[in-house]
């Protein structure tokens, strides 16, 4: 019984390590990486040949600067293959001061085409309802230097592959 105990302990052990690892695998619709992505506020301004492959919260590490986020958001966007993304509305993440950004992600299962299936901001409510006030996230602030947010927030993000772009 004492020969089998200890490599059992050190199997549970093993086991329980790797369910504390901090990196997060997207395991969602890829395409291949781009090298722009656009942001854009208004859906009415996404063109009618884009697919939406992955819906997202963006939640933000404390003390950020609003370019920054913008740019953090167009990177993640570009490994994933997107060259559109649409930002909806961003609220404070009240309880969570993170220091790095993370992105989770809320499916699609498959991409659809935006123009004729989009069905709105349906995804992530339990993260999105435990949260606070709504932020000022915009085309000004999302490019802006000037402009910090203190603290960690969660913003709501449709990434889209568009053939004419």
């Amino acid at each position: 019984m004492k020969n089998i105990t200890f490599p059992l302990i050190l199997l549970v052990l093993i086991s329980l390590s790797a369910c504390g690892s901090s990196d997060v695998v997207y395991e969602g619709i890829k395409h291949p990486k781009t090298s722009n992505t656009q942001i854009t506020f208004q859906e009415y301004t996404i063109p009618k040949d884009c697919f939406a492959f992955a819906h997202l919260l963006m939640n933000t590490k404390a003390n950020a600067v609003g370019q920054d986020l913008g740019d953090a958001m167009r990177t993640e966007a570009m490994e994933k293959g997107a060259n559109l993304v649409l930002v909806g509305l961003a609220r404070e993440d009240e309880g969570a001061e993170l220091d790095t950004n993370r992105f989770d992600y809320y499916g699609p299962e498959y991409s659809y085409n935006f123009d004729r299936t989009w069905l709105g901001w349906k995804f992530g409510f339990n993260e999105w309802n435990d949260g606070g006030e709504l932020i000022g996230f915009g085309a000004n602030t999302s490019d802006s230097k000037e402009t910090i947010f203190p603290h960690t927030m969660m913003v709501q993000a449709v990434f889209l592959r568009c053939d004419g772009k």
